[in-house]
């Protein structure tokens, strides 16, 4: 006999109530109602459920209650993510913002070093049109020119900025990464490229004490660990799984991590907090006591040591999630309670949550949640499928479970984020688990041993061994055959219809009733379907696309899942990806050629020569000099790509040519964009200006 479903129900209350809450928070993404009707709705319901608990109520009116609650955190999840938006706050700068204002602005994040300093800025006060200072708010995100090669910024330190602050840009091509949305979630809306003459110290030093001290030691040890890792490499790897420190791990390594599923070992998160937490559990453990003050002294020690190693880690969100589950779930062992690994989850989600509603939108905070949601599902029964006798055998086949539990349950919002699938994903999570053991371990020897040379240099060659033959393995299985499966693009159905496909196959194995293996069997194939009609639609495109790319001119023509990119001559391919690889993915691109503008090139599609191009029965001259205005006899064209700024009159190039569409790409400068702009409007010819559109996209 099951129990009762209400039994399960008590188990976990902060499911019930987080379900709502983060529903209240997605709505305030997507719908933008007026404070004041959500307040009056939360006080409705809140009024509703009092009544309801002050009353005998029948048994099966009780949903009425559990309606009233429902209605009441939704509207606090609302609220919530409102009040989090620094752009409703009174005094956020953006409301005071002109050409001459000037910021004095306090550095919050670390800044990184490139060809600008990059870093996160928190604006205190700023000046208005009058110069009077007047305090404000807001998260600006600042690239500094560097005003000397030894310029050096830290956290805490006070700046006074001038420069042209702007809104965070959208992104201007098709299937770009979407900075602004990134950031957006972030709290942070505008940025600002200041020159060296335009920024200044004033003070250092001035930020929160606890984050200030735990920065620096967190920077001490970062520099003793380039002592015991005196590679590139291995160092990059060391520091971002034992400190978190992520700023130098080059591209190969993040691809060869990525490839193979094992970036999360370096993104510090729930694996290593465990893995503190299992360390100072063990130690306590020798300490045999009953003593009513070690009793409480014991959770206390567990809790600082896991916030502790949080705030070294850098206070990401999934640290912070961990640390937070970790936190809740000693206090309950310590208060010899059952504690519903569900409820424990889900109960650190909404405190999270409640303090900043946008981690809801974060790509770690959902893979890490759902990924303990699916090793804590379906790991045991993954693992019961087999019990092998050897001991080491059964370890490696629990470590496997682990790996394809967490996988199964993140695999469509890995797809969906990330478009790839790591083949032998299983292979390398036998390799990094238990490495990550040892490299946390001896990381954490050789920093305490720091002051003991001899002890300390042992650690650290072994850590260093260690790392390297971790990057090693990991670089072998990445040049495994078949090892990668790329460029799948689902959407937003697709990821739902498999997380619904998910939970009906785990309510099969809970319940073991046919209805729902049906309802996965169905669910499945409508993905299928949809998956299909997705793959003929991209065999049937045709498509021109303009990216924009700045200075630079770049163009796509797609054809039965083929491309032929034409770009100017000197685009560097690495130009040419950052514009147009995630849209030809995204199309299902297999074969991509690629030419130059004013070049020659014919085929059964496209036929190339010099500035006139005809893709099927779409005629597009390029104009990047005033000769072939000049020159041309008068020939009718569908649509001019204008580049490089030439000297043109709108007037001469639709009488000539008779456009439908004027395109200015990105390679014109904005005064001579300007200009026909101008020239356009006047004679009431259509025009597309990439540089402030964005790609123009064109499908027949």
């Amino acid at each position: 006999m099951l129990p009762e479903p209400s039994v399960y129900l008590r188990e976990i209350p902060f499911v019930r109530l987080l379900l709502p809450l983060v529903v209240g928070i997605v709505l305030s993404f997507w719908i933008d109602l007026p404070v004041y009707l959500v307040i009056g709705l939360g006080i409705l319901c809140f009024s509703g459920m009092s009544v309801v608990a002050s009353r005998k109520v029948d048994y099966k009116w009780r949903w009425v209650y559990g309606a009233f609650v429902v209605g009441w955190v939704i509207c606090l999840g609302y609220l919530f993510s409102v009040k989090h938006n620094d752009l409703n706050q009174r005094k956020h700068f953006s409301r005071f913002l002109d050409d001459k204002n000037t910021l004095i602005a306090k550095v919050t994040a670390s800044p990184k070093i490139g060809k600008r300093l990059k870093t996160q800025v928190r604006v205190l006060a700023l000046s208005d049109s009058t110069g009077q200072m007047k305090t404000a708010s807001g998260n600006l995100l600042a690239y500094l020119e560097p005003a000397n090669i030894d310029t050096e910024l830290a956290y805490g330190d006070v700046l006074i900025l001038k420069g042209w602050i702007q809104a965070v840009p959208p992104p201007m091509n098709p299937h770009q990464f979407d900075y602004q949305r990134y950031l957006r979630y972030q709290n942070i809306h505008y940025q600002a490229f200041i020159k060296k003459e335009d920024w200044q110290h004033t003070q250092t030093n001035q930020g929160n004490f606890v984050l200030k001290f735990a920065q620096k030691i967190r920077f001490a040890c970062i520099n003793q660990l380039r002592e015991y890792l005196p590679t590139e490499r291995e160092f990059s790897v060391g520091a971002a799984l034992i400190l978190g420190y992520k700023d130098e791990i080059s591209q190969d390594v993040r691809d060869a991590y990525s490839q193979t599923g094992a970036m999360h070992v370096l993104a510090v998160s729930g694996l290593h907090v465990g893995l503190i937490y299992l360390f100072l559990n063990y130690f306590l453990g020798f300490v045999k006591t009953r003593n009513r003050i070690f009793r409480i002294a014991r959770p206390v020690i567990l809790i600082t040591g896991i916030w502790v190693f949080a705030l070294l880690t850098g206070m990401s969100p999934s640290v912070m999630r961990a640390a937070t589950m970790f936190s809740f779930l000693v206090v309950g062992l310590s208060m010899s309670r059952y504690t519903n690994v569900y409820n424990t989850l889900a109960c650190s989600a909404f405190f999270l949550l409640y303090f900043n509603p946008y981690l809801i939108a974060n790509v770690g905070f959902q893979l890490s949640y759902v990924a303990v949601l699916g090793i804590v599902y379906f790991q045991p029964r993954i693992y019961r499928l087999w019990i092998p006798r050897s001991a080491l055998v059964d370890n490696l086949w629990a470590l496997t479970a682990v790996s394809i539990a967490a996988q199964m349950a993140t695999l469509p919002l890995s797809l969906y984020y990330f478009h790839q699938f790591p083949v032998f994903f299983w292979l390398a999570s036998l390799i990094v688990i238990p490495a990550a053991t040892f490299i946390l371990a001896l990381g954490i020897m050789s920093l305490i041993s720091s002051w003991i040379p001899f002890v300390a240099w042992f650690f650290g060659k072994l850590l260093f061994g260690l790392i390297w033959f971790v990057n090693f393995l990991i670089f072998s299985i990445q040049n495994l055959p078949f090892s990668l499966i790329e460029g799948v693009w689902i959407g937003g159905l697709l990821v739902a219809g498999l997380y619904l496909a998910l939970l009906s196959f785990a309510c099969f194995l809970k319940i073991k009733k046919a209805k729902w293996v049906l309802a996965t069997l169905g669910l499945l194939l409508f993905i299928l379907m949809k998956r299909a009609s997705q793959i003929i639609e991209q065999q049937a495109q045709r498509e021109i696309t303009v990216y924009h790319s700045y200075k630079n001119s770049i163009a796509d023509f797609i054809s039965n899942k083929k491309t032929r990119t034409i770009s100017g001559i000197g685009v560097e391919t690495r130009q040419i990806g950052f514009a147009a690889s995630n849209h030809q993915s995204a199309s299902g691109i297999r074969t991509n050629d690629k030419g130059y503008f004013r070049g020659n090139h014919e085929d059964e599609n496209l036929f190339l020569l010099q500035n006139f191009i005809q893709f099927y029965d779409k005629k597009i001259l390029v104009l990047d000099n005033e000769n072939l205005l000049t020159d041309s006899l008068s020939i009718r064209t569908d649509y001019v790509l204008i580049q490089n700024s030439p000297y043109l009159q709108i007037t001469k190039i639709k009488d000539t040519f008779q456009p439908k569409v004027i395109i200015f790409d990105a390679s014109n400068s904005h005064k001579a964009i300007n200009i026909w702009k101008r020239q356009c409007t006047e004679i009431d010819l259509a025009y597309h200006d990439i540089n402030e559109k964005g790609a123009w996209t064109m499908q027949f």
